[in-house]
């Protein structure tokens, strides 16, 4: 039998967009039902692959996959209408540049101008407890998102009363927003709802567990926007963006015979059940 060849073996980057998954026709038959990250992943990239040159593919360094069939912007002449909030999981502990990247990727993508709400995800730190030490760089590169008013409003996920107090202080730009998963913390702290309630932050709740890095890919950043019309309150639109990197020096030591395959190959090695899409 001979050996299956390499779809992209060039590749050290990737920058891939879902589009809207609120129409995927998956989601109209299953209203219930929402796909996996893994499973947008796997949707997009096999759509990329089956609208592009294999030829071509061979040589290709920077991968831009685009799920074309669901790729929507936001109406100029109803802007006001709608309430965009992004959500960026930080996959390891970047240069803070990176939030600049992400932001400025969804704001091309979606063809606005500016984000209500954008609310980070920060990775376990050697499984140590975060602190205001870290996260301080990245707080004040959001800030500046802020002062050019390219971010309205801040929040964060995961932060507990000590650590929330602590930014709040160090803070110019205040959150507005702190995330609390419920899967690990099943009622809210009284400290921290005490607390939130006195600044003036909002909690809410999601059940986004953390990320696992796929094999040979390495995932930077993972970023979840969704579209909300505000009179009605419902979800116009929702969708991911990630942003990975590998070395290809290091490609003959990995198993890429099938990246081509939703279900395996590049899905279960980039990123594998990173997050449930809510």
């Amino acid at each position: 039998m001979a050996e299956d060849i390499p779809v992209v073996p060039k590749a050290g980057s990737l920058l891939l967009n879902s589009g809207n998954i609120v129409n995927w026709n998956r989601l109209k038959r299953k209203p219930s039902q929402s796909p996996t990250i893994s499973e947008c992943i796997g949707t997009t990239f096999q759509a990329f692959i089956n609208g592009s040159d294999k030829n071509e593919l061979q040589y290709v360094t920077d991968l831009n996959c685009v799920h074309q069939k669901y790729k929507e912007t936001v109406p100029k002449a109803d802007r006001g209408d709608f309430k965009l909030t992004v959500k960026i999981f930080l996959c390891s502990l970047l240069p803070i540049d990176v939030l600049q990247e992400a932001v400025d990727k969804v704001l091309s993508e979606l063809d606005v101008s500016f984000i209500e709400t954008v609310i980070v995800a920060f990775p376990e730190v050697d499984n140590e407890e975060l602190t205001l030490e870290v996260v301080q760089p990245y707080w004040k590169a959001l800030e500046t998102l802020v002062y050019r008013e390219t971010v309205i409003s801040l929040g964060l996920a995961d932060f507990d009363k000590k650590l929330l107090e602590q930014l709040y202080e160090f803070a110019e730009v205040k959150p507005m927003v702190n995330q609390v998963n419920l899967e690990s913390c099943c009622v809210m702290p009284k400290e921290l709802v005490e607390f939130a309630k006195e600044k003036d932050i909002q909690l809410l709740t999601h059940n986004d567990p953390r990320e696992k890095d796929g094999e040979g890919w390495d995932p930077l950043w993972v970023l979840r926007y969704s579209v909300l019309v505000k009179c009605r309150g419902i979800v116009k639109s929702k969708g991911y963006l990630l942003k990975a990197e590998r070395d290809v020096r290091k490609r003959k030591t990995m198993d890429l015979q099938d990246m081509s395959a939703p279900d395996h190959g590049f899905v279960s090695k980039v990123i594998t059940e990173l997050w449930t899409c809510k």
